[in-house]
C-alpha cells in the first residue's frame, strides 16, 4: 500500500500545487493517471479545450435527466415538454464553446439527444415509482489516507445510498469493461456517502445511454465496493495525488491520444522545461 505524503515542512498543511489539491475529485484522478502532461496542459497552464459534440450533447442529456428527477424529488411537474425544454435550455447555452462542422450536424446530434432523453423517460428506470435520496448531490468529505478532501458530483441517489452515475456512449458498452474503467468514480462515491451519513451504501449503478439509431437504456448495478477495494481506490487516489504533488507531468501515449486536444503542445515536450 503507498504511505500517505509527507506535509510539507512539518507545518501540517495539506500538500498544495497552485491549489490543485485543494481538493480531490475522481476526474482529477482519472485526468493525470490517463496522462500527467495532458494534466499539466489542462489543469495547471489552463489551456482552452473546446467541447466537442458528444461531450456537448452528453451536457445536454445529463440536464434533461437532472430536471427530471429534481422535479420528482420536490413533487413538481416533470413531464415530456419540461424536461425537453431542460435538454433544448442546456444544448442551446451560448457559453458552450463546441465546434461543429455545420449546422445539420449539430441539428443531428440536437435529434439523436432528444431521442435519448426520451427512451430515457420511457425505460423501466425512467419510471421508477421510488424518489430518490438526492439530485446532482455536491459531497465534500475528508477520507482515510488522503491528504486531501474528495469532492464528488453523485448524478443521482437511489434508496439504499446507491450512486447513480449516466454515461452516455455511441454503442452498446461492454458494462463488466465499463465498471472496471470508472472502478475509482463509483468507489469514490459509496466512500462520500458512508462518510457523510454514517450509513451502509448497498450497492453502485452505471446507467448507460447508447446513441444508436434506436437509442438504448442499459443499467449495471454492481455490488458495493468491498474494504478491499475500497482500499485499492484510495490507494490508486494517493497514487495521482502523488504525481501532482510532486509535479511530475510527462507524457503518457495511447489510445486517448486520438482524441487529445493538446497533441501539438504535447509534441514540444522534451523531458527538460515544459
Amino acid at each position: 500500500m503507498i504511505q500517505p505524503l509527507e506535509q510539507p515542512h512539518g507545518n501540517g498543511q495539506r500538500p498544495s500545487t497552485n491549489g490543485l489539491l485543494d481538493h480531490l475529485s475522481a476526474s482529477t484522478v482519472k485526468l493525470y493517471l490517463t496522462c500527467p502532461l495532458k494534466f499539466w496542459f489542462k489543469k495547471v497552464l489552463c489551456l482552452p479545450e473546446p467541447s466537442s459534440p458528444s461531450l456537448h450533447l452528453g451536457k445536454a442529456v445529463h440536464a434533461a435527466l437532472q430536471c427530471f428527477h429534481r422535479a420528482r424529488w420536490r413533487g413538481e411537474a416533470h413531464d415530456w415538454p419540461t424536461v425537453q425544454q431542460a435538454f433544448t435550455d442546456a444544448f442551446d447555452d451560448p457559453t458552450e464553446a463546441t465546434v461543429y462542422p455545420n449546422v445539420d450536424t449539430r441539428q443531428a446530434n440536437r435529434d439523436k439527444g432528444m431521442k435519448l432523453v426520451e427512451a430515457y423517460l420511457d425505460s423501466a428506470h425512467g419510471k421508477m415509482t421510488e424518489l430518490p435520496l438526492g439530485v446532482e448531490v455536491l459531497l465534500e468529505e475528508d477520507l482515510p489516507v488522503l491528504p486531501s478532501p474528495v469532492l464528488g458530483y453523485i448524478d443521482l441517489v437511489r434508496p439504499g445510498n446507491v450512486p447513480v452515475d449516466y454515461k452516455t456512449c455511441a454503442s452498446t458498452p461492454d458494462v463488466a469493461l465499463e465498471a472496471f474503467q470508472h472502478e475509482v468514480q463509483l468507489t469514490l462515491y459509496q466512500l462520500l456517502i458512508e462518510s457523510a451519513t454514517n450509513e451502509a451504501v448497498s450497492g453502485r449503478e452505471l446507467v448507460f445511454l447508447v446513441k444508436t439509431k434506436t437509442p438504448k437504456v442499459i443499467v449495471h448495478r454492481l455490488p458495493a465496493a468491498t474494504e478491499r477495494e475500497k482500499q485499492r481506490v484510495l490507494d490508486i487516489a494517493l497514487a495521482a495525488m502523488d504525481g501532482i504533488y510532486h509535479e511530475r507531468f510527462h507524457p503518457q501515449p495511447g489510445m486517448h491520444c486520438a482524441w487529445c486536444s493538446f497533441r501539438g503542445e504535447c509534441a514540444k515536450w522534451t523531458g527538460g522545461e515544459r
